[in-house]
């Protein structure tokens, strides 16, 4: 056999095909490159990686602080139906008391400006009265602006007291208006027209200061 020429170095081994999945990533990548610059270009934010990028996670904390300030005022509204009492202001000094209504204030509400009275309970002839007024050697004057019609009250002498004889003058603006005898176990009692008076004046009469004293069981002025 004839000698053969020496063999060739070896041939180089083909290089792998590609498979499809290889080419779809390249594609892919290319193409989310061409996406990623427009975005850009435009100013948009690329939300969308290559397959290849590593994943990044973007943690976005947001905290919201709301305060509320509510600030209520309330006022107070005045009382309604609280009319003044028409005896307020009658005499200086003086306020309407517990029976003081619209139309009739209790003499005893009212202080005088001259003089004095001694309020109290009394009882005449078994009757008693729980606001009356003691008349003693003291006349006493009360400035009722002509405010009032008429004055209401009992005219006596308490069951206790001695048995004089005295009566109580009511004067109105220096004129008499009325003169009432007051006797033991009789009481009396009496109107008197106070029509236009602004000063009423009270006095005793017929008795010394140590003698004794008249009462005035309940006197009301009225305005009708």
């Amino acid at each position: 056999m004839p000698p053969q020429p020496p063999a060739g170095p070896p041939a180089a081994p083909a290089p792998p095909a590609r498979g499809r999945s290889a080419e779809t990533a390249a594609l892919v990548t290319a193409a989310t490159g061409v996406v990623g610059l427009l975005l850009g270009f435009f100013g948009i934010p690329s939300f969308v990686a290559p397959p290849t990028a590593p994943s990044a996670t973007r943690t976005v904390t947001a905290t919201a602080t709301a305060t509320a300030t509510v600030t209520a005022t309330v006022t107070a509204a005045p009382a309604s139906g609280g009319a003044p009492s028409p005896g307020a202001g009658a005499s200086p000094g003086a306020g309407p008391g517990a029976g003081a209504t619209a139309n009739e204030v209790p003499l005893g509400d009212l202080r005088p400006y001259l003089g004095a009275m001694e309020p109290g309970s009394v009882v005449m002839g078994g009757k008693r009265f729980d606001n009356a007024l003691h008349t003693t050697c003291h006349d006493a004057q009360y400035s009722i602006n002509e405010r009032y019609k008429r004055l209401t009250v009992t005219v006596g002498l308490d069951d206790d007291a001695v048995a004089h004889k005295p009566s109580v003058v009511f004067t109105g603006d220096g004129k008499g208006l009325k003169t009432v005898a007051a006797e033991i176990n009789r009481p009396r009692e009496v109107t008197i027209d106070v029509t236009g008076v602004a000063i009423l004046r009270i006095s005793m009469e017929g008795v010394n200061c140590l003698d004794g004293h008249v009462s005035l069981g309940d006197p009301v002025l009225h305005r009708d």
